[in-house]
């Protein structure tokens, strides 16, 4: 096995490696790149997303009469009050949690008695 400190020097001598030279099209592509990415960073500004807020709005209050209306309120994080049904794989888990356990409980008792 190679020691650790090993390891450290061959890796600090790749990278005192000199590069390859970039090519043209991979510093043009670079380039290109920096462009739109500082011309999308002038385009971020209050003004900008306070307009794509109204915007947002605006779509919203104009699509509200295709909207579903729901007829029972719906509450999040109710303590549970209107939990789902258990499917059958889960009951038929629960109850054999159930079984084991009261078994469990009755080799307890019996060795408690001895």
């Amino acid at each position: 096995m190679i020691a650790y400190d090993e390891r450290d020097r061959r890796d600090d001598r790749r990278n005192e490696r000199p590069l390859a030279p970039e090519s043209l099209k991979t510093r043009r592509a670079r380039e290109k790149l920096l462009k739109q990415w500082e011309e999308e960073n002038r385009q971020i500004t209050r003004e900008a997303l306070a307009e794509s807020i109204d915007k947002i709005h605006k779509w919203i209050a104009d699509n509200a009469r295709h909207r579903v209306p729901i007829k029972e309120k719906i509450e999040l994080f109710n303590q549970n009050q209107n939990a789902a049904k258990l499917s059958e794989k889960v009951q038929k888990f629960a109850e054999k949690i159930k079984v084991d356990m009261q078994q469990i409980g009755k080799v307890f008792e019996a060795t408690q008695k001895i």
